[in-house]
């Protein structure tokens, strides 16, 4: 990625916050659209596309001012006096990406959490989600907390003030420990946090292993999540460790580690997002673009084939043409229910096909054609 392109740094800060900002509409349009009430996970994406979007106006801001994808070492040689207050005030803005970073990616991780709590209802799994919740919550309040302390004394709102390298070294001391263990934690409950489905998908879906897999590949979007916080997590700690004649600049190591904290954030949305929003997708297929290119392209193919039989006939051939069209199937009311497990103790397992007509079992779980995997109720 280029850290000195300040045009191609606004370009995709834009791009894709729109796109996240749609995900996240589109979350809730899916929800209407399948009669759903709003949980604990809806609100929280909430809380953190807000969070995204002002870090996404942060970078476009740096990136048109002159503060990201500068080099600082021609500045250093020019004018070191100037060169320690750009640094001074670069920190600023990197600190004010890692606490809110923090929170972005805490409620990420907690409304994921309690997304699974909402669709395994089985009780065997349920503990595992919940303390998973807890453990989340206890990590963003806790590297909150302590970057918005680092100062000590001085007061936990003090910190942004002591960006000021020999300020912070003389009155914060060493902050490295706090700063690896954010980016190295992170990472690791990032990755806890997107493989957490997978035992429920594959031993309580009763479904052939293709849709099995092709269901965990959804949840697995966000391995793209756990790849942005690795390559934060590798700046960060390259920029201690690298050979002074290999290390990257300090203006662009700042920028980098910043785009690519937007970049998680950013990802994580796109990702707790996208098992949800099946019922809007399927509205653009039968009724949006999607559904005109389908009807253009089953046109084509079907005059196409008629040619073909046309032709076949005019020369005397008796072979058949296959003939060639584009259905989708299943309405926007029907769901398909699959029971998985029986919290009642039966094992039996078997698929219905619902109308509306038919309520799903008590104690059964159920995946929906919209996104849903739930226990049914009373």
């Amino acid at each position: 990625m280029a850290y000195d392109n300040p045009h191609g740094l606004i370009a995709a800060a834009v791009i894709v916050q729109v796109l996240v900002l749609l995900m996240i509409g589109s979350r809730f349009m899916s929800h209407k659209m399948k009669g759903l009430e709003f949980h604990t996970s809806d609100y929280l994406i909430i809380v953190a596309g807000i969070l995204s979007t002002a870090l996404a106006i942060e970078q476009i801001y740096c990136a048109a001012n002159g503060l990201f994808a500068v080099r600082v070492a021609p500045l250093q040689k020019a004018n070191p006096a100037a060169a320690v207050d750009f640094l001074y005030t670069l920190r600023m803005h990197n600190y004010a990406f890692i606490v809110t970073g923090i929170l972005a990616i805490g409620f990420i991780k907690t409304s994921v959490s309690f997304f699974y709590l909402q669709i395994f209802s089985v009780p065997k799994y349920r503990p595992y989600i919940i303390a998973w919740i807890v453990i989340m919550t206890l990590w963003t309040i806790s590297f909150f907390t302590a970057f918005m302390a680092i100062c000590g004394d001085h007061g936990i709102f003090s910190s942004r003030s002591h960006m000021n390298p020999a300020v912070q070294k003389r009155e914060c001391g060493s902050t490295q420990m706090l700063d690896f263990g954010v980016l190295i934690s992170g990472t690791v409950s990032d990755l806890i946090t997107v493989l957490i489905p997978l035992p429920m998908i594959f031993s309580l879906l009763h479904l052939p292993m293709s849709d099995k897999v092709s269901i965990a590949a959804i949840f697995l979007v966000g391995l793209l999540s756990v790849g942005a916080s690795a390559a934060r997590s590798y700046i960060g700690i390259y920029t201690k460790f690298a050979p002074k004649d290999k290390i990257m600049d300090p203006g662009l190591g700042v920028t980098a580690t910043c785009v690519w904290t937007l970049i998680e954030i950013q990802i994580g949305i796109l990702a707790a997002c996208a098992p949800t929003i099946r019922p809007v997708l399927r509205e653009l297929v039968h009724n949006g673009l999607f559904g005109g290119l389908v009807s253009a392209a089953s046109s084509i193919i079907s005059r196409k084939s008629s040619r073909s039989r046309m032709q076949g006939s005019s020369n005397g051939s008796d072979r058949g043409h296959p003939q060639y069209e584009a259905r989708l199937k299943g309405g926007a009311d029907e769901e398909e229910i699959i029971q998985l497990h029986d919290m009642a103790g039966a094992n039996s397992s078997r698929a219905e096909h619902m109308d509306g007509s038919e309520a799903p079992k008590p104690g059964a779980i159920h995946v929906s054609k919209g996104y849903t995997v739930g226990a049914g109720h009373e």
